[in-house]
């Protein structure tokens, strides 16, 4: 009877050993993760945004030496795929991701990548027409709206 239930709790041990093993995850998991979401975040072309987006900030890479490495740390694309795959990680597995690739891959993806790239700029365009129309409407009404300064 003792030794029945000594080797019921040892196990029990042993599968919750295994189950908190399984669940760690490995250094070349995260590698592998991290080339995955590198892969498919240049696939869908977020270099060129992030670019765009530095610009839009005017945050140029520095020509001192000490202060172009504490950007490259912070703002290389390197550093923002590594930032983009532990957001990435808390919601979606390899597999997920792998999913994406495969579809982004396909005429339907490309073409939702296409179409998306261009109902931003629509998007855009329309926002920047209804701030005009908004600031012009206000100047009649009395207010003055300065225009905001947009980096191009």
């Amino acid at each position: 009877m003792m030794n029945s239930i000594r080797s019921k709790v040892f196990l029990l041990a042993l599968i919750c050993l295994f189950g908190l093993l399984e669940c760690k995850p490995n250094r070349s998991t995260a590698n592998k993760f991290k080339t995955h979401v590198r892969y498919l975040l240049n696939q869908v072309g977020t270099e060129n945004e992030y670019t765009k987006f530095l610009s839009f900030l005017k945050l140029n890479s520095p020509e001192n030496v000490e202060l172009k490495k504490v950007y490259d740390d912070l703002f290389s694309f390197d550093a923002y795929l590594s930032y983009m795959s532990e957001i990435y990680a808390k919601y979606f597995t390899v597999d997920d991701v792998i999913n994406l690739i495969r579809f982004y891959s396909t005429s339907l993806g490309k073409k939702t990548l296409q179409l998306n790239h261009d109902i931003h700029r629509q998007m855009e365009d329309i926002m920047y027409n209804k701030i005009s129309e908004y600031i012009f409407t206000s100047s009649e009404y009395g207010y003055d709206i300065p225009l905001p300064e947009f980096a191009f």
